[in-house]
């Protein structure tokens, strides 16, 4: 599991730590020893804090009492008839705490002699001043940073205690906001986990349609994790989505090692990380730029397969009208300025299009090293950052047909693009977008297509958890020709009209699919077409389209409607929101299946249903042979 620091990350060459040195035996060994630790303290921290502090102030109030009831009982009275009188501790108490806390019912339940009176003097401003200090010290105990925290962490710990299945997000920047709206979006509950207190007034996540509790600590160490609730039977899953493959590393060794059979999906931005990952069976670990290089490669193959991409994939309050129209694409020369981490994994893209491509690197000694590794495309590289219109007119932009800015430098990208759009305006712009807070920078730079390393991350991880069989059904479709993916595109218009696709799936099996399970139990072929059929008038169908049916992993694109379902099928459907909701009536209800089935429709309550069959039984006794 153990690789060496890669020595292309510029953005983390700056720590001061070697991530790769962490160890599961390291994380298992802080993990016990905070276990050790928690379990011997006896009081929360909440609790500890309050006695604490409030220690002193309880002491005197407790004494002033004391010593104001104890003169009241001792000092002798007169009552009404003029006989000595001493008052009971009951009756001392009851006249202390009415003085004490200003209300004055009077002198009960006989008037007090003046000894009396002197000593409820002592007895007001004994208990004002006792107050008066147990207040100040509640108002500064209430108030303390600390005391905050600790009771936002043990109200934290109530509600993850009192979830049911929920998934686990660490880190709230651009692509965890992204995951958790789309997860709330579909009734999951999510957990949050981010250490800086501004990402919650940056992205306003107590607008969301579920309320996502959150945790202001660091995700890196393994007891905000179990605090987060990563250990219990109802986490589905955990999301390392911060901005450090260093954390997300971490995260994801330690939710394997504290709750191993669940989901892991993380984050990587440099492959040595994500190798390391990948060691220890991490479920998914998403690339940002080899992800845009795959999305790349659907444009280059396809205009209208980046199309479905984008409508599939995209953020899902969009409308289709909201998204771009199908990219053009000439064929022809590629410059590509900056042969970073970026530059490195789009120009493998581009060589496996085969297409002409130079590149402009303003690091003398890296254009030294692709000589050597390519020497067949010696040329093809020049030294120069492309931000000039000389390093430009060198690299030939008049003849290029697109010009991607690929440096780490969102200052570098713009100049890039308004100085090629200016000597060749027909050209097409692919833009790298390093900064969240440059996106209008960016918008308003007319690039024809925008790389946003979180935003790409975003999707990839809805789909992963959202709808597994999205990212198979993109990979076979890549394969398919112009054609197919334009039919395709015009079958989710039918289907979706302006509304951008939903997408969901479908599994068949007794908890998602009940009354097809007992359907296939009395022998009936259920096909697809059943659940393409509206449960409220069987003559029309849904607003949906299957994409893809998966089974024994075998995996068939738009499957034929006559398709038999078996136990086990996955089936990843696009449509309306309202046709998945109709599908679920088909799914579970007994009486909605039989009736896009033809099928007479059978009572669903054991009373109901032993009548009906006695009932069938006596008709057919009675009929005429």
């Amino acid at each position: 599991m153990h690789t060496d620091k890669p020595e292309s990350a510029k953005r983390h060459d700056d720590l001061s730590d070697d991530p790769m040195n962490t160890t599961s035996d390291d994380l298992q060994s802080s993990t016990d020893k905070t276990e050790s630790f928690s379990s011997e303290e006896p009081f929360t921290p909440q609790t500890a804090m309050i006695m604490r502090r409030m220690r002193t102030p309880l002491l005197i109030l407790i004494s002033v009492y004391a010593i104001a009831v104890l003169g009241m009982v001792l000092i002798p009275g007169i009552d009404d008839h003029g006989n000595p009188w001493n008052m009971t501790f009951f009756h001392a108490f009851y006249l202390v705490s009415y003085t004490a806390t200003t209300i004055g019912f009077g002198e009960i339940p006989y008037a007090l002699t003046d000894a009396q009176r002197m000593w409820v003097l002592c007895t007001i401003y004994m208990t004002v001043i006792a107050w008066f200090y147990a207040i100040g010290s509640i108002l500064a105990l209430v108030q303390d940073p600390v005391y905050q925290q600790t009771r936002k962490r043990e109200r934290f710990k109530k509600e993850v205690a009192g979830m049911s299945d929920f998934y686990l997000v660490c880190g709230l920047g651009e692509t965890g906001f992204e995951i958790v709206k789309a997860l709330s979006r579909e009734h999951y509950r999510a957990i949050v986990i981010e250490e800086d207190e501004s990402k919650l007034l940056e992205h306003n996540i107590h607008s969301l349609a579920e309320h996502v509790p959150v945790l202001i600590a660091d995700a890196a160490i393994p007891k905000n994790l179990k605090m987060a609730g990563i250990a219990d039977d109802h986490c589905k899953g955990v999301i390392a989505a911060t901005a450090s493959d260093e954390i997300n590393l971490k995260i994801a060794i330690s939710s394997k090692l504290l709750h191993p059979d669940g989901m892991v999906v993380c984050r990587s931005d440099i492959q040595s990380y994500e190798e390391n990952m990948l060691s220890f069976k991490t479920d998914h670990v998403i690339n940002p730029y080899r992800t845009f290089a795959t999305i790349f490669s659907m444009l280059l193959h396809s205009s209208s397969m980046y199309m479905i991409f984008n409508w599939l994939t995209g953020a899902p309050d969009c409308r289709l009208s909201e998204i771009e129209d199908p990219l053009k694409l000439n064929h022809g020369r590629w410059i590509l300025c900056g042969y970073g981490r970026f530059g490195k994994t789009v120009h493998q893209t581009l060589q496996k299009h085969q297409t002409r491509t130079t590149i402009l690197e303003a690091d003398p000694a890296i254009c030294e090293q692709f000589k050597e590794d390519h020497a067949g495309q010696a040329d093809n590289i020049i030294t120069g950052s492309g931000v000039d219109e000389t390093a430009l007119n060198n690299a030939e932009i008049e003849d290029a047909v697109g010009i991607i800015a690929g440096t780490d430098d969102d200052s570098n990208n713009l100049s890039i693009i308004m100085t090629a759009m200016q000597m060749n305006p027909d050209i097409f712009v692919v833009a790298r977008q390093n900064q969240r807070h440059n996106t209008e920078l960016f918008e308003r730079s007319k690039a024809d297509l925008v790389m946003q390393p979180r935003e790409i991350t975003a999707r990839i991880i809805r789909a992963q958890l959202l709808n597994a069989l999205l990212i198979p059904f993109l990979n076979k479709a890549s394969e398919r020709d112009t054609q197919w993916t334009n039919i395709t595109i015009t079958r989710l218009i039918a289907v979706a009209g302006e509304c951008k696709p939903h997408v969901w799936t479908t599994e068949i099996n007794q908890d998602i699919t009940p009354a097809i399970m007992r359907a296939m139990e009395l022998g009936r072929s259920i096909k697809l077409d059943c659940l393409l059929t509206d449960p409220a008038a069987k003559a029309s169908k849904l607003d949906c389209v299957a994409l893809l049916h998966e089974r024994d992993g075998e995996h068939q694109l738009l499957p034929d409607d006559d398709i038999e379902l078996q136990a086990g099928d996955k089936i990843l459907f696009c449509g309306k929101h309202d046709a998945k909701d109709a599908m679920q009536w088909i799914q579970q209800v007994m009486s909605s299946l039989n009736y896009v089935m033809s099928y007479e429709s059978e009572p669903e309550s054991f009373i109901w249903r032993r009548f009906f069959r006695k009932k069938k039984a006596g008709e057919r006794r009675n009929r005429p042979r």
